[in-house]
């Protein structure tokens, strides 16, 4: 079944056309999952996101929806219910968007956990997530273990657990919500920034309450003016920037920033992920596999300079290789890094925790100097479709007057992601994929891979073929990226730069730097004739890329 979606047009202009009910800045995963809560209950919404959507820590993520296995180390038993319901969801509703992995936890002499100690966690892990027989943790032998990834360090292992957790791609998670909260008359806009607030006293209760935000297109530098009855921060790592803007802020911080860094390596582990604890101290590392390499993460540091220039480092890089050579026969050296990416967590503060014990919980916070905003403080991948629901009922509550019916009703609890309308996903992909060889002729392997990126989508992604046969090739230095996404992703999911598309639209910035190379002009191209560049202004485009960070991850060798 396929589920047509009408195309994200970007005009920041017309949001100074509507009185909106609610306006939400910020456009993470966040942000992306208030905004089709909100616009599937029928509520007049805006989405503006500085920069372009998931551009920052939203795509810079483990890439996992799981269960929340490391919270229980801090007790924390609520967060694992909550984490395991909504990852039950997501495979429900967008199988696509998240999909299981089995996962090896390795026990060594030495670790913090003793395999008594990992059985109990497990168990305790299968009860709160309600799992059939099926489904539970298995405890595997030493010999088990090196028998499924035979370049473990066997000196010191002692056995090993089996249990299974989901992989997702966090940047594709975030559009999708974007493109569903469009679809349902959500307005929304990337690189359009908040510049200022305008405040006046509420006549109920004589508090400030915003009534106004000054915006500016980042793309033309023009200056719009956006009303609205509520307002939410969910700006992440700027949060509290935001909150400056307004007059009255103290100064004070509701966020903590914390670095996470992960590396790019071979896949050691094959098509397993695994957890390994890291010494000393208590901490793990996650490897997971990813586009035919490894992703291993992560670090946890505290952050404090500016959000948007936060980087991985040579130090960043040693420690996740010591961490991870513990636990094979051969050790990985700086060379066999492909590459690395940080990403900040904006954690809500708790006095005096490490940043590996500071809670994951999310967090509300309201300031008496604008009682119609409400500020995000933390989040996560898994959990982020149940705290846009609960930030809106909080909304709800918070909007002066009485509320329509259905602005108080759940629809995200059964309503599927786009991409996500069937209800046995592995069949479907094995007839989509020959349908799309046959409708569109294209290379079985770019078929195959984009029905299980865009799902039950996969035919509006290739719609653009049937004007323009070039687009049914694939990219130079791809054997499975098609034009045809580039066309997509600028035409219906608000693409603006090539690096939208090549970081947070596809995979292709997975590809090793040769193949993207080559990829670049061909993506350039595309772009140029649907935006109306002119020759200098791609190749503007093209070098602006080349010599960007972001060039084949980041480079660290």
């Amino acid at each position: 079944m396929t589920q047509g979606h009408e195309p994200m047009q970007r005009d920041p202009h017309a949001l100074a056309e509507t009185q909106f009910d609610l306006v939400i800045i910020g456009g993470g995963i966040n942000g992306a999952s208030t905004a089709r809560e909100a616009a599937l209950r029928g509520m007049k919404v805006a989405l503006v996101e500085a920069r372009d959507f998931a551009a920052a820590t939203s795509s810079r993520s483990s890439k996992l929806i799981h269960g929340g296995l490391r919270y229980l180390d801090q007790f924390e038993f609520r967060l694992v219910h909550e984490a395991r319901r909504e990852r039950r969801l997501l495979r429900k509703l967008a199988p696509h968007l998240a999909w299981p992995v089995p996962f090896l936890f390795p026990i060594y002499r030495g670790d913090p956990y003793s395999p008594l100690k990992v059985r109990l966690g497990l168990s305790i892990y299968d009860l709160l997530g309600n799992l059939g027989t099926a489904d539970r943790h298995q405890t595997l032998s030493k010999e088990e273990m090196l028998r499924r990834v035979p370049l473990l360090e066997p000196d010191g292992l002692r056995e090993g657990a089996l249990y299974h957790d989901s992989l997702t791609d966090d940047a594709r998670l975030t559009i999708e919500n974007i493109v569903d909260a469009a679809a349902h008359g959500a307005a929304v806009a990337n690189y359009t920034e908040v510049r200022s607030f305008m405040l006046e006293t509420h006549k109920g209760n004589g508090k400030p309450a915003i009534t106004r935000a000054e915006l500016e297109d980042r793309r033309t530098g023009q200056r719009i003016e956006i009303s609205s009855r509520f307002w939410v921060n969910a700006t992440g790592p700027w949060v509290d920037q935001v909150r400056a803007l307004l007059p009255g802020y103290d100064g004070s911080k509701t966020v903590r920033l914390t670095k996470g860094t992960h590396i790019v390596i071979p896949p050691v582990a094959g098509d397993f992920a695994m957890f390994a604890a890291i010494l000393p101290g208590k901490r793990i590392f996650v490897m997971m596999p990813w586009h035919n390499h490894a992703l291993l993460g992560t670090t946890d540091t505290d952050y404090d300079s500016d959000p948007g220039q936060v980087r991985p480092d040579l130090q960043d890089v040693e420690y996740l290789l010591r961490a991870v050579n513990r636990v094979l026969r051969q050790p990985l050296q700086t060379s066999d890094v492909v590459g690395a990416y940080a990403g900040l967590r904006a954690l809500a503060i708790q006095p005096g925790a490490s940043p590996s014990e500071n809670t994951r919980e999310y967090r509300f916070h309201q300031d008496p100097w604008a009682v119609n905003l409400i500020t995000v403080c933390g989040g996560k991948l898994t959990t982020s479709r149940s705290l846009g629901e609960k930030l809106v009922d909080q909304v709800v509550t918070n909007i002066p007057g009485s509320s329509p019916p259905e602005w108080t009703e759940h629809p995200t609890r059964n309503t599927p992601l786009p991409g996500g309308h069937t209800d046995d996903f592995e069949n479907y992909c094995s007839d989509a994929t020959e349908n799309a060889v046959r409708l569109f002729d294209i290379p079985r392997e770019a078929a195959g891979r984009i029905v299980r990126t865009y799902g039950t989508r996969w035919q509006e992604v290739l719609g653009p073929i049937r004007s323009d046969r070039k687009l049914a090739e694939t990219l130079p230095g791809t054997s499975d990226c098609l034009g045809a996404e580039a066309a997509f992703a600028v035409e219906q999911e608000m693409a603006c730069q090539i690096d939208d598309f090549l970081l947070r639209r596809s995979g292709l910035n997975w590809y090793a730097a040769d193949a993207l190379r080559e990829a670049l002009p061909a993506v350039a191209e595309i772009f140029a004739q649907r935006l109306g560049w002119d020759p200098a202004r791609r190749e503007a485009a093209v070098d602006k890329f080349r010599r960007s960070r972001y060039f084949s991850f980041e480079t660290v060798n």
